[in-house]
């Protein structure tokens, strides 16, 4: 692109990109989202399920309500946040945390803000090593990622967040983008598995220490060192 003049042709590599582009953007006028959040027969209290992923391009979180009603299990997309990754150099789980505290500012949101308070929120993340800094202490954790996992920490318990595949994951279509075309289908439904009860959702996934990418226990280990350099040392003349 640098080399190309304002009134040059563009290459046709991006001359197809762009004419499928302007063609998707046309197919916009089929997406529709419904305003009703909740039916006159649903029953009971509803549930927040907040769905968060990254990728080099873009990290974000989508929010779905989800209501029992006569007739079953009805869910609803009621708010996503998006944004584009940052062009410095960074690691996936990073971008992964980035994203879970954007669900967790998300969910708190849309907490504040819905008049109808559902009796349960769930938050899903698919990077266990994520997870794993969720349970764990933040002072442990290097500080650009404990600063963030105290924010989430202190927003909501660890026992919030839940483990989700990444082919169940509603996220990964904000992540890695979908067509327009398939946009009313996972994107605006939630995954099939907030449709069944609670007996059937995903099974918890226990995430420890163990899933830890080793760079990210250097605190311990520089405590241990310090402490036996320390130990060694005279200190009296």
């Amino acid at each position: 692109m640098k080399n190309i003049g304002w009134d040059d042709p563009l290459p046709t590599k991006l001359q197809l990109a762009w004419e499928k582009l302007f063609g998707e953007i046309e197919d916009l006028t089929t997406v529709q989202f419904p305003r009703c959040l909740q039916h006159k027969d649903s029953v009971g209290l509803s549930e927040l399920h907040v769905f968060a992923d990254a990728s080099i391009l873009a990290y974000g979180a989508v929010a779905y309500v989800v209501w029992s009603r006569t007739n079953g299990i009805e869910v609803h997309l009621i708010s996503a946040k998006a944004r584009v990754s940052p062009l410095c150099q960074t690691t996936i789980p990073r971008l992964e945390l980035m994203a879970d505290l954007l669900a967790s500012r998300l969910a708190k949101t849309v907490c504040d803000e819905f008049k109808i308070k559902p009796s349960e929120v769930i938050l899903w993340s698919d990077s266990m090593i994520v997870l794993a800094w969720l349970r764990s202490e933040s002072t442990s954790l290097q500080p650009s990622v404990g600063v963030r996992a105290a924010e989430i920490q202190a927003t909501w318990e660890s026992g919030t967040w839940e483990y989700v595949p990444t082919d169940l994951n509603p996220a990964d279509d904000l992540s890695r983008g979908i067509p327009v075309t398939k946009v009313n289908e996972r994107w605006m439904n939630g995954p099939s598995f907030l449709k069944v009860t609670h007996d059937s959702l995903l099974p918890s996934v226990f995430v420890t220490k163990a899933s830890y990418p080793k760079a990210f226990l250097w605190q311990q280990k520089f405590l241990l060192s310090l402490l036996a350099r320390c130990s060694g040392h005279t200190w009296t003349n």
